[in-house]
């Protein structure tokens, strides 16, 4: 397909797809490399055959690098397979390759981070870090760290509390890139069956609470103040308050 120079392959995929009334959906699904050298995996899909992947050393340029390959599917120029295994950045993978994490535990980049940003990106609550327990002499420590994210929960260990963190996050970001998602961009199994009794059982506990409690009866100076107040709102206007009396 011969596109003109001034378009972007992002902007002639949504071009040819907005013609049959389809719309590409992209995901950021991996950021490798070091933080000051990242590398942006990005992928594109209109269906589950028609998918593809593409990198990139920003955001931008792996999202048009995913739009390239699927356009390459659509014309016949590249299979499925190669679609998802191209990078779509000359030298994307040498330089991946290069990258040797300043860490122990050979996690790449700021999983930490990567973690922050999903939340944010997808409204949840941000993670929380939990230290477990420590072991060993004190010069040969272990660290275990818990990360919680929703009712997920993973553990990551390490010589150190920051290496252990960081294991965590780690695992609790793959974890939750690999989770099916559905509209409103909560984990199809958000809440599980012991949730919605522990939830339940702790509503009935305040309810009995509040039953159970004694409430003094108003005197007559506060008897005289809820009146009034109720002689204010009744002579109130608005569409609200129309429609509770």
């Amino acid at each position: 397909m011969a596109a003109m120079p001034s378009k972007t392959p992002v902007s002639v995929l949504q071009e040819l797809l907005s013609r049959r009334g389809v719309t590409p959906k992209y995901e950021l699904v991996q950021i490798e490399g070091a933080i000051h050298e990242p590398i942006f995996r990005y992928r594109v899909f209109l269906s589950n055959e028609l998918v593809a992947t593409g990198t990139g050393r920003s955001k931008k340029d792996a999202k048009h690098a995913a739009a390239k390959n699927l356009l390459d599917v659509l014309t016949g120029k590249m299979t499925s397979e190669q679609a998802n295994q191209s990078n779509g950045t000359p030298g994307a993978a040498d330089i991946t390759s290069q990258v040797v994490s300043p860490y122990d535990d050979k996690v790449m980049g700021n999983p930490i981070g990567w973690l922050q940003e999903m939340c944010m990106s997808r409204r949840w609550p941000p993670p929380s870090y939990e230290m477990e327990h420590e072991e060993g002499l004190p010069h040969e420590r272990q660290f275990t760290i818990a990360c919680q994210v929703l009712k997920f929960r993973e553990i990551g260990t390490g010589k150190s509390k920051k290496l252990a963190k960081r294991m965590a996050a780690h695992k609790m970001w793959q974890t939750l890139q690999d989770m099916p998602m559905e509209g409103n961009n909560l984990p199809v199994v958000f809440f599980s069956e012991d949730d919605l009794v522990g939830k339940l059982s702790n509503i009935q506990g305040r309810y009995v609470g509040l039953k159970d409690s004694k409430i003094s009866k108003l005197g007559s100076q506060q008897s005289h103040k809820v009146s009034q107040f109720h002689k204010t709102l009744k002579n109130s206007s608005g569409k609200n308050l129309s429609e509770l009396q």
